[in-house]
């Protein structure tokens, strides 16, 4: 129960770390589009960073994949986003294509949760936060093949604390976009995000967001301190006792 609080609060505090800065602008599209948009990208963060965290060595075994590879997609997929957000026309067709795709969620394609879902999971794949102790040990048991139930529980704490401030942002979002000085112009200011998302992947293709992540944590030390409850004397005896 100690581990898993703690892999939720650092989650809860990994958002002020230096390495959310270069995500920001995928977090920040959920706050136009669809109203389902914000919780679709939620789900398919949770659902994307527990399965690579906990099966990336299996799968990309499995598959005869490279890590670079599932990248490669994360662009792909983010730029497709980006250009449905700039071009309202070929928003409205994604969604009737995905409203047709998923007869029985109905309203789930065209209230944009779909799109939002296949936007988590490229913020998952690309997610690399400064995670601590805790979740550095779950990553080792994956890698070594030798994932848990209570490493899945960790993982899963971990990423609920990440999604709760994120879903907090979006909403916010949403509702500063939607006063009614902003709403005449809310359709150029979703344009203007699908451009942003277009650039932030097209700064992926030349890794300029590890290069942002890099330089973030070399010059702001102070933030490299939000592990500290990871770091604690108990925190740290009962992960060598659970998380060898």
């Amino acid at each position: 129960m100690l581990l898993l609080l703690v892999a939720f609060f650092g989650g809860l505090l990994t958002v002020l770390s230096p390495c959310v800065l270069p995500v920001l602008p995928v977090l920040l599209s959920g706050s136009v589009g669809g109203r389902g948009r914000p919780v679709g990208i939620i789900a398919g963060f949770i659902g994307s960073f527990v399965l690579l965290t906990l099966f990336l060595a299996t799968l990309v075994n499995a598959l005869g994949l490279s890590v670079d590879a599932l990248r490669w997609g994360a662009v792909a997929l983010l730029l497709l986003f980006g250009l449905t957000l700039a071009v309202p026309a070929l928003q409205l067709r994604f969604e009737l294509l995905a409203a047709r795709a998923l007869p029985q969620g109905r309203g789930s394609g065209g209230d944009g949760f779909l799109g939002g879902v296949l936007v988590g999971v490229t913020l998952g794949v690309v997610w690399t936060p400064c995670v601590g102790p805790i979740l550095a040990s779950v990553t080792t048991l994956a890698l070594s093949g030798e994932v848990t139930g209570f490493a899945a529980a960790v993982t899963l704490a971990y990423a609920l604390g990440v999604a709760i401030p994120m879903l907090a942002v979006m909403w916010g979002g949403r509702q500063l976009l939607h006063r009614p000085a902003l709403m005449r112009r809310l359709g150029g200011i979703q344009r203007a995000f699908g451009v942003v998302l277009m650039l932030f992947a097209v700064g992926m293709v030349f890794g300029m967001d590890r290069r942002i992540q890099t330089a973030l944590v070399e010059n702001l030390p102070a933030l490299q301190q939000l592990t500290f409850l990871e770091e604690t004397p108990a925190v740290q005896r009962q992960l060598e006792r659970t998380l060898p």
